[in-house]
């Protein structure tokens, strides 16, 4: 088939592989804008308009896709589908059948659980025990279109953003393109979404990386999980911001109020959490400063530890 890619982050770029290592041909890409980030404030191309380039396939990046010359420049190259994956600008209406087969998006989810921009993100947070990929005929809508497939795995106690993303890729390896033969060949049936089982998973903002230590350490250790190396949970240390990307809840006799830290007999960096549940801290990082583990946290602010001073979801 004839496909024009629409994504962005790494994971779309992953699925954009899949389809240059395939018998199909990639037309175009949608990305979105370089944006300036890191030391440096330095411009950085999207992961997909890496690959894309280094393929030597013409890119476009508008703004939004309501630009006339984009959509002229789209419907001349007569393509069979739009595949979408983790693109992150809404598709307009004249966009969704420009193609023969429509305009279908790989979602992170089971749909109708998650939909939004973070779904992977907020499985782990709220505990789910499944997840997976749904393959859906895109509408206006946000999320809403008919699923014409999914793909299930399991989450497990272990599992973090970064695991989820692999395990998802993983299925996409598996089952992307024989989706795709059964979809040209009309072999797939739409099944509407059940609307009375509908979740929302926004975009991931400041107020949901803050840390609320009144909350049970389970719930810390799955925020902290679920957002990873790509975010970062944080919370604050006096002036300071701190950011944790790597804790777990564990079970000790030791009684902490709420945002205490100690060093454990173990030289172990504990937090207390609500009705006394604590979380250890194993990948730090001061505001400023490198990601540290928390060998390193204790020895450089062992004398903070000491004076008792807590964590806390606001600048003291």
């Amino acid at each position: 088939m004839k496909i024009i890619f629409a994504g962005t982050p790494q994971f779309a770029a992953a699925h954009l592989k899949i389809l240059l290592d395939s018998n199909h041909v990639v037309k175009s890409i949608l990305t979105q804008p370089d944006r300036r980030s890191g030391r440096g404030n330095k411009l950085k191309f999207s992961p997909v308009k890496d690959l894309a380039l280094s393929h030597e396939i013409d890119v476009l990046q508008p703004i939004s896709l309501k630009n006339k010359t984009v959509i002229s420049a789209l419907r001349e190259l007569e393509a069979d589908l739009i595949l979408v994956v983790a693109y992150g600008l809404i598709i307009p209406s004249n966009l969704l059948n420009l193609t023969k087969l429509g305009c279908i998006n790989i979602h992170a989810s089971i749909l109708p659980r998650w939909r939004g921009a973070a779904p992977m993100e907020y499985a782990l947070f709220s505990g789910d025990r499944t997840t997976g990929i749904s393959y859906m005929r895109m509408t206006e809508g946000l999320d809403e279109g008919p699923v014409l497939e999914t793909q299930e795995c399991k989450i497990e106690s272990k599992d973090n953003l970064d695991s989820i993303e692999n395990k998802l890729l993983s299925l996409s390896n598996r089952h992307l393109l024989d989706f795709l033969k059964k979809l040209e060949l009309g072999e797939l049936q739409e099944k509407n979404q059940d609307e009375t089982q509908v979740t929302f998973a926004p975009k991931i903002d400041t107020r949901f990386q803050l840390i609320n230590w009144n909350k049970r350490s389970e719930e810390i250790e799955r925020k902290i999980k679920s957002l990873d190396s790509k975010y970062g949970a944080y919370t604050f240390l006096g002036s300071k911001r701190i950011k944790i990307y790597q804790g777990e809840a564990v079970n000790k006799s030791t009684k902490l109020n709420p945002g205490e830290l100690i060093i454990s007999d173990e030289n172990h960096l504990l937090v207390g959490c609500k009705e006394g549940t604590l979380v250890r801290l194993k990948a730090l990082q001061m505001e400023g400063k490198s990601i540290i583990n928390e060998q390193e946290f204790i020895r450089g602010y062992k004398s903070l530890i000491q004076e008792k001073i807590k964590f806390s979801s606001n600048v003291q």
